[in-house]
């Protein structure tokens, strides 16, 4: 069985690989038991080693939060209030076009992204907070993926591999989304 880092950096690869982030952006992490393994603050999801991985506790925050990414207190918030076992956060070009303008939500249009995903609440909050921790534990009580406005998708899964599919799922329907709604605009109701 591969160890959490080893896990994680194959994900890094896939996911940088997918065009879902950029190298420098986005996280990976995993819980098992009380530890949550989670990339370095600054790490490169396609070149990680076992140094840029840190092992950090569940319940309470430490000094090794300060080595690890600036979203450990939003996957910490998550991994406490969900079934989660994996999360997957990108910076998914189409998701976050979409997360700045859509309302509140983003509707797959698509059928595999309609019957598999569902629908992705667009949350508030800035990058590493509280706020933005309550917003997607929140939204992730009802729904698979949630996209924070301007930052990117966050994408829980019992595995890695499910969080990744999500990922996937979400960066594709937001794509086929952006795509449609650029060729065909809604017309103001004074027109139909």
């Amino acid at each position: 069985m591969p160890k959490a880092w080893q896990e994680i950096s194959r994900f890094g690869r896939k996911t940088v690989a997918s065009g879902l982030t950029s190298s420098r952006f986005g996280n990976i992490s995993l819980c098992q038991g009380e530890t949550i393994f989670i990339t370095r603050t600054g790490s490169m999801l396609d070149e990680l080693d076992r140094t840029q991985v840190v092992e950090v506790d569940l319940r309470c925050p430490s000094d090794q939060d300060k080595e690890a990414s600036s979203e450990i207190s939003v996957h910490r918030a998550i991994y406490q209030s969900t079934t989660a076992k994996a999360i997957i956060h990108t910076h998914s070009p189409f998701a976050v076009a979409l997360s700045l303008l859509e309302l509140d939500v983003v509707e797959p249009l698509d059928s595999e992204g309609s019957i598999f995903l569902g629908a992705m609440p667009i949350v508030e909050g800035l990058f590493g907070t509280d706020e933005l921790a309550k917003a997607l534990c929140s939204g992730l009580q009802s729904h698979k993926a949630c996209i924070a406005r301007g930052h990117g998708v966050f994408a829980p899964g019992i595995t890695l591999s499910e969080a990744y599919a999500l990922a996937c799922m979400a960066e594709h329907s937001a794509q086929v989304r952006y795509l449609v709604t650029a060729r065909f605009p809604q017309r103001p109701e004074s027109e139909c």
